[in-house]
């Protein structure tokens, strides 16, 4: 048997006397094709295998029966009928066809049109009915003239009868005939009253009536029932509404009707496939209305000329509404509605979702199970799941936007578990992934985490202690504790390219021109944790007073700036990891070096600069030491001291790319208050011999800079010291300088808070951007490395920090803080933290896109605090709305979609997603989705109209399709009458 394999529409264009055959494939872009037909075709039907149409033609009193298997649709010879065709009904036993006719006959025909067998039934005949879905074994014939119900049973192929004859008073061409055949739906326009009735028949008992007619509204136009015959529709022209009844698909009973108003005169009504929506259109107010059938929540929205009937096409995302006035066929995009579900896995519980950037993948995290869920979003299936442990049960989850790593939170365990991808490479679906778990504070709880956009950070919400962490994957913030550093006065550092093995000089105070001092060695476990592995004592390398350390690229020499001899020491070894010896002494002649305290070396370990102390100027002195003893070769002079006796302490850094020098100068000899300190800088292939101003205090946040080192070719860090000594205290800072196109100048700056009680001194960098600072008070080492800063929000026990979200524009973090009741924002560029007065109980939070906006769901209270700019302080946030509404009922989690014009919702204990405008706070939807619902998160792409779901009690990731109710601008001419429509779906 041939078959199609395209969903169709079709429908009798009565303006052209034809078929209009309406291609669904692209279903907001559908195609048309004619067929010509006989003369003012009526009605339309398909068989059950959507191989042939069939069209009653009243003028010509025929039945046309279509080929739809062919490209062409071609039709067979016309087949005769009774006086006036006007009804025609498919689907029934052996594919047999009924037709109605105006001379009051039926008559029954086999899929091709041949064998036609009449029957007598009430006075002018306008409608037929039938079970959907095939095999229907009964036709019911509706008779508006004389207000009859004829029953034709057709069970027996070519032996059509009627069965039976049931009188319904102000009977409407209305009827329906629910899934399984049983029960037949009749409307009727009552009498006496201004309501209309539904009478309800049992065609398994000769048509007998099932308990009394039920009330509907004024003068019912169309009825419909649900696909799973659970459901009743019946749109009531005269009351401007449509009737919607819970239907007992086992007794045929309709239960209390719930009236939904429509736009005036309705005359069609449609079911959605799965029986969530009813699109109902009004002929005069050119309006659709689309119902939920579970809540009652409707919409309506215009669609001008005059509407004639609706129709669902079979992906149930759209409908087709013709026009009766212009002949136009409309699509309308369907309401929001569950589309998919995604399992997760057996036994497991997921309870936050995260979609990738692109959009294409998702994890979940599955608190059950001891894992993150891997969803294919495309192919809507799991793929292998990553394994976190049998100690870690997740619960938030987070993406990074440059797709670096990947991460979730632990409660039980205090971790925050970070899943990496393979060096060099992005995350992917199906990719190798690395957990490294990173423990946080002890009882710490972590539930809520997010990322910034910039992917450094994960930002976790410390039910626990009361604070948020701040976890960067690639460096964090710590201290090396005093007793793992064992160093009485760290003055200068020095980093492994891998940022694992840290050199630490101690100066240890001696009399000018002895040796003393020592540097610590340390080293970094898998864990992150530092411990030392011995010093290189002042004997062995010669040491005077050590100040900067610098590393040679291959790591087999280490130079020691010897502020008390003036000299460097030049240590070797023959290997990584091999003992330390003393190689050379670096010096000058005639004139000594004297009090050098600042290092850099060449990227090619050929070219040392040295800082000097002279006595009129502070200067660098550039040696080669690709040989021994080393070669000076040049003087540049950093800056003219106006007192001989007061020493110019300078910090040197070298760009990467060995181009440019830059020295700091604390201007400890300068007189007056407020800071002091400028970085000089010099382009060293252009020659010359005095370094020239890049950045001054105090409009370069400089201030009394010890040392300096470059993270890039264009960043700079300074570590400031600041001011102890009153009048004038200033508190230590890292100040950021991002110079300019020529390195030369400061394009922007920023400073970053160290120790306010401690004396940093030198800073060094890895390859991996890990930086240390030698602090000279605490005798402890700065690590801005891999580890987590903690930032307290509240008092513990008093604060439960429970889910966090951060700005668009990385500003803030805003963490909910369930027991005091606030919302804590976390300013990113300090940490400067500040509360806002909230509703009760706020579990999540959630920020809009391209802004400061936020949303807070105030669980104790029910409702959704709203954050926004406050205008009488730019750039800080305040609580301007409260949106409260009896649909809101214990707000859980919160986040927005892409375009930022919905808010989505989930409540305790609840399988429905309310959906509210994100500007007015009005709940537009609420949409059953799962059992019980816990985080979502949109698609990544506005254009995609989706959002998943975590479902903890249903075991998987619910797809919700939010399209909402819209016509396209694509429009088809045509001139069919869609109340007589069939939509079919793709046959196999």
């Amino acid at each position: 048997m041939s078959t199609r394999n395209e969903p169709l529409l079709v429908a009798p264009d009565w303006g052209t006397d034809a078929l209009a055959v309406v291609d669904l494939t692209a279903p907001e872009a559908p195609e048309v094709r004619f067929t010509t037909v006989g003369r003012n075709p009526r009605a339309v039907a398909v068989s059950t295998d959507g191989t042939r149409a069939y069209v009653v033609d009243h003028d010509d009193e025929t039945l046309s029966v279509v080929d739809l298997t062919a490209p062409e649709h071609p039709v067979l010879p016309p087949v005769p009928t009774g006086k006036g065709p006007c009804g025609v009904v498919a689907g029934l036993v052996d594919d047999q066809i009924c037709v109605a006719s105006a001379d009051g006959k039926v008559e029954v025909f086999d899929k091709e049109g041949r064998g036609g067998q009449a029957l007598t039934v009430g006075t002018g005949p306008c409608a037929l009915a039938a079970a959907p879905g095939g095999g229907a074994r009964r036709v019911c014939v509706i008779s508006e003239t004389d207000a009859k119900v004829s029953v034709v049973d057709v069970g027996r192929a070519g032996a059509p009868s009627v069965s039976a004859s049931v009188s319904v008073p102000g009977v409407t061409r209305a009827a329906a005939v629910a899934p399984g055949g049983r029960f037949a739906y009749v409307a009727s326009r009552g009498e006496g009253t201004a309501d209309g009735r539904v009478t309800v028949l049992d065609l398994d008992a000769d048509g007998a009536a099932v308990g009394d007619p039920v009330p509907v509204g004024a003068e019912p136009r169309a009825l419909a029932i649900g696909p799973t015959g659970d459901r009743l529709g019946v749109a009531n022209y005269g009351s401007a509404s449509v009737s919607v009844a819970p239907v007992d698909p086992d007794s045929g009973r309709v239960g209390t009707p719930d009236t939904v108003p429509a736009g005036a005169h309705p005359v069609a009504v449609a079911f959605a496939p799965d029986g969530e929506v009813i699109h109902v259109v009004s002929q005069t107010s050119g309006l659709l209305t689309a119902v939920r059938t579970d809540t009652l929540d409707h919409m309506v929205v215009p669609l001008g000329g005059v509407p004639a009937g609706v129709v669902f096409g079979p992906d149930g995302h759209h409908s087709y509404v013709t026009d009766q006035a212009t002949g136009r066929l409309t699509v309308v995009r369907a309401a929001p509605r569950k589309s998919a579900s995604i399992p997760a896995g057996e036994g497991s519980k997921p309870v936050d979702v995260a979609v990738s950037p692109d959009g294409t993948w998702a994890y979940a995290a599955d608190s059950a199970s001891h894992k993150v869920a891997v969803l294919d979003l495309g192919g809507l299936a799991p793929l292998a799941p990553v394994p976190l442990g049998a100690t870690h049960q997740p619960w938030g989850v987070a993406v990074a936007p440059d797709l670096g790593f990947a991460c979730a939170t632990s409660p039980d365990s205090s971790h925050l578990l970070v899943l990496s991808p393979a060096q060099g490479s992005e995350l992917t679906a199906n990719g190798e992934v690395t957990v490294t778990p990173v423990q946080l504070a002890s009882g710490a709880r972590p539930y809520g985490v997010a990322v910034t956009p910039d992917s450094r950070y994960a930002v976790t919400a410390d039910s626990g202690t009361a604070t948020v962490s701040f976890v960067d994957p690639k460096g964090g913030t710590h201290t090396i504790d005093a007793e793992v550093v064992g160093c009485q006065e760290p003055t200068g550092a020095a980093l492994s390219g891998d940022g694992r093995t840290l050199y630490v000089s101690d100066f240890a105070s001696t009399p000018e021109g002895q040796q003393g001092g020592q540097i610590a060695m340390l080293q970094r476990t898998e864990r992150g944790e530092w411990q030392q592995q011995g010093v290189i004592d002042a004997t062995t390398g010669h040491l005077s007073g050590p100040h900067e350390l610098a590393l040679s690229p291959d790591e087999l020499r280490l130079y020691v700036a010897n502020y008390q001899n003036g000299t460097v020491s030049v240590l070797n070894r023959d290997a990584v990891g091999a003992e330390w010896g003393h190689e050379m002494t670096v010096t000058k002649s005639p004139t000594p070096l004297k009090r050098p305290n600042g290092l850099a070396l060449s990227p090619d370990g050929t070219t040392l600069y040295v800082s000097n102390n002279t006595s009129s100027h502070g200067t660098v002195e550039v040696f080669d030491v690709s040989t021994a003893p080393a070669v000076h070769q040049r003087t540049i002079q950093i800056v003219i001291r106006p007192d001989p006796q007061l020493a110019v302490n300078v910090g040197l850094a070298l760009s990467p790319d060995g181009h440019y020098l830059y020295a700091a100068d604390a201007e400890r000899w300068k007189q007056g208050a407020g800071a002091l300190g400028t970085v000089y800088g010099i382009q060293l292939a252009a020659g010359g011999d005095q370094m020239e101003t890049v950045a001054t205090a105090p409009a370069a946040r400089t201030d009394r800079p010890g040392a300096l080192v470059c993270r890039d070719d264009r960043t700079l860090y300074v570590v400031n010291q600041g001011r102890k000594e009153s009048p004038d205290p200033r508190e230590a800072c890292l100040a950021v300088i991002t110079l300019d196109a020529s390195r030369l100048g400061v394009e922007s700056t920023e400073s970053r808070p160290l120790d306010k009680d401690d004396l940093p001194y030198a800073a060094a960098i890895s390859a991996d951007g890990t930086l240390c600072v030698a602090n000279f008070t605490s005798r402890t080492v700065s690590v801005f490395g891999s580890k987590v800063t903690p930032v307290p929000v509240g008092e513990p026990g008093a604060s439960q920090p429970w889910d966090v979200a951060v700005t668009a524009d990385g500003a803030y973090a805003y963490v909910t803080d369930r027991t005091a009741d606030s919302l804590r924002c976390v300013r990113l560029s300090d940490h400067h933290v500040t509360s806002l007065d909230v509703g009760r109980d706020p579990m999540g939070v959630a920020c809009a896109p391209g802004g400061p906006r936020a949303y807070v769901a105030n669980h104790g209270s029910d409702s959704i605090s709203v954050i926004g700019p406050d205008d009488a302080s730019p750039g800080t946030p305040k609580v301007i709305d409260t949106w409260e509404h009896p649909r809101v009922i214990k707000p859980e989690a919160l986040s927005v979609s892409a375009d930022g014009a919905w808010l989505f919702v989930t409540t305790e204990n609840s399988g429905d997603l309310l959906m509210l405008d994100a500007r007015t706070g009005t709940p537009r939807f609420t949409v059953p989705a799962g059992e019980r619902l816990t985080g979502s998160a949109p698609h990544p792409q506005s254009a995609k109209h989706l959002v998943y779901l975590a479902d903890e009690a249903g075991a998987a990731v619910s797809v919700v399709d939010t399209t909402t109710l819209a016509p396209l601008d694509t429009t088809t001419p045509l001139g069919l009458d869609v109340r007589q429509a069939v939509g079919m779906p793709t046959t196999n």
